[in-house]
């Protein structure tokens, strides 16, 4: 597994708390290959709908559903995202490297227009490992 330098770090926060300007945002942050958050987080004021002992599950299960569908990438090509829209939230995936930007928003968000700013946001990271 590949660490993350401090420097990425603060660039993955930094595109973090940029996208978590947008009202309907509730959460954004950066899991890594293990499941594990490495960069942003919830947004000043959200509380989290599911208990905080199963969040870090939460993030290993994201992970997890990503491996598993790159595995039809030689067949249909890479993910540009996964989003989900559930009656009390929205969840986006958006692949960057091995690591994956996690994106919870209000039910009634705007999934497209979170889609491009995220990628408009982390496309240009460049991740060097430590």
């Amino acid at each position: 597994m590949a660490l993350l330098s401090p420097e990425d770090i603060k660039k993955l926060d930094n595109a973090c708390d940029e996208l978590s300007k947008d009202e309907n945002v509730r959460h954004v942050g950066v899991i890594n290959e293990l499941g594990r958050l490495v960069a942003g987080g919830f947004k000043k004021g959200k509380t989290p709908l599911i208990e905080e002992e199963k969040i870090s599950m939460t993030y290993m299960q994201m992970q997890l559903d990503f491996k598993m569908r790159k595995e039809l990438d030689d067949v249909l090509g890479p993910i540009d995202y996964i989003a989900s829209r559930r009656t009390k939230q929205l969840i986006i995936s958006v692949p960057i490297g091995d690591n994956l930007v996690l994106i919870s928003a209000e039910p009634n968000a705007d999934d497209k227009k979170i889609i491009k700013r995220a990628e408009e946001l982390f496309d240009d990271i460049t991740i060097t490992t430590i």
